[in-house]
């Protein structure tokens, strides 16, 4: 693959499916966390191993405010990529701010930097919507990111939806993508999440060569509280690009509260 092509492709796809988990990943107090992810990929006959290890620290109250820190890294075949993240968010009153910042030296294949900002507002009972915008800087290009969404709370859990305005200032391609998602706390200590999104361009990898590059990913994840401390999740998902792009996904997450 070409090195500019390394560089853009997964980028909207870790978005979707990070839009997807935050429900599942509410939880008082301080807290520690690792996370590993493996996704076969296929290329046309191309075949590569994508690896994602994570670990990170944090705090959450009561879905007032909360902040989490972390390192990354990432691996595409032979090439390896380290990344650090930071973010946050508030509530304030029927308002919600969150924010994030990442960096990565002299990536391969990740953003260089990447900065997000999100606000939102209960509109009415369970109903909530708002809009955010992401800043992705990579060696050869920036892409820039719109996402509006609107969700609705229940008892038990939520639903809701997610656009994703794309535009790659490099190519001047613009694309869309429609994330539809859902989490259910089925116990106390059982809760599941799930997603799927369709668009163009959510890998936005170019060797594919010229055509609309339909998409999609699906994606779910089955968390369990293992007493007050302790919880573990585990996701697996799968997308598919046109023409040539196939990925699956499986992943786990162990987090240890205080």
């Amino acid at each position: 693959m070409r090195r500019r092509s390394r560089a853009l492709s997964g980028a909207l796809a870790a978005l979707i499916v990070l839009a997807g988990a935050g429900r599942a990943r509410a939880q008082g107090g301080p807290f520690v966390e690792a996370m590993a992810e493996l996704s076969p990929v296929q290329i046309g006959g191309y075949q590569s191993t994508w690896r994602v290890g994570r670990i990170g620290a944090g705090v959450q109250r009561d879905g007032r405010f909360g902040w989490n820190a972390g390192v990354e890294r990432h691996q595409r075949g032979g090439l390896v990529d380290w990344a650090g993240q930071a973010g946050g968010f508030q509530r304030l009153g029927n308002w919600t701010w969150s924010g994030s910042a990442g960096y990565a030296d002299a990536p391969g294949f990740l953003y260089h930097r990447s900065l997000e900002g999100q606000l939102s507002r209960r509109v009415i009972g369970g109903l909530v919507v708002g809009g955010g915008y992401r800043h992705l800087e990579f060696p050869a290009t920036t892409v820039r990111i719109v996402e509006p969404s609107a969700s609705f709370y229940f008892a038990r859990g939520e639903i809701g939806a997610q656009g994703f305005l794309v535009r790659n200032d490099g190519s001047a391609r613009r694309s869309s993508v429609a994330l539809l998602r859902s989490a259910v706390d089925l116990s106390r200590h059982v809760s599941v999440t799930g997603g799927a999104a369709i668009g163009a361009r959510i890998f936005d990898v170019d060797t594919f060569g010229r055509g609309a590059h339909d998409a999609w990913q699906a994606f779910g994840s089955l968390r369990v509280r293992a007493g007050a401390r302790l919880s573990m999740e585990l996701m697996a998902g799968g997308a598919h690009e046109d023409p040539l792009f196939t990925q699956q996904t499986i992943a786990t997450r162990v987090r240890w509260s205080f």
